[in-house]
């Protein structure tokens, strides 16, 4: 087993207070984002949301999309360490948020390339996943299952390390960063097929 790259630790991911708290207060608006009206909350569509009594505006709150991509070399596959909160220390998949002008697809690709330095090829979908149990709020990951094209390993952007596991090399499950790859991962180590059309 064994890393194929790694590099020093990125500075210190920061956070202050409780960390679901703080993902609240990024979404919450006291004034209309169009009109600047200070906003009203009332029972909307089944809920409480907030709205301008101005404009009517509606602050529809919806998770982060994020995408990564499960990579097999030499039947073994491709974890990075994660150098950042939340899951700093811990392996995983590569992946990380899709920009609002991209596919899912590309995310998955782009993420990979900046987080390994490797090209992929996107070649099914593995599932998707709902989370909550993450600071930046609730989300939906979109994994895909891909093959490597050309480059280096190297450690990049937000990671520490990476390394190629065998089915009997995985790392503990308290060492794997989100349960959606814990999941994933002993399918994987199961044999059981995680290809389909993307």
């Amino acid at each position: 087993m064994g890393p194929a790259a790694s590099r020093p630790s990125p500075r210190p991911h920061r956070t202050s207070g409780p960390r679901v708290k703080l993902w609240r207060t990024f979404v919450e608006f006291k004034y209309c984002p169009l009109c600047a009206t200070e906003l009203i909350t009332q029972a909307l569509f089944g809920r409480e949301r907030q709205r301008c009594p101005n404009c009517r505006w509606i602050h529809f709150r919806g998770p982060k999309v994020g995408a990564g991509t499960l990579v097999e070399r030499n039947g073994k596959v491709v974890l990075v360490k994660r150098g950042v909160n939340p899951g700093k220390g811990l392996w995983c998949f590569p992946s990380g948020f899709m920009e609002i002008d991209e596919k899912p697809q590309a995310a998955a690709a782009r993420e990979f390339k900046e987080e390994t330095g490797l090209d992929i090829r996107i070649t099914g979908l593995v599932d998707v996943f709902h989370y909550s149990a993450d600071f930046k709020g609730p989300g939906i990951m979109v994994l895909y299952k891909g093959e490597i094209t050309r480059g280096d390993p190297k450690a990049m952007d937000d990671v520490v390390e990476i390394a190629f596991f065998g089915p009997d090399e995985l790392p503990e499950d308290e060492a794997i960063a989100f349960e959606s790859n814990r999941l994933v991962l002993a399918q994987w180590k199961k044999g059981l097929s995680t290809k389909s059309s993307v």
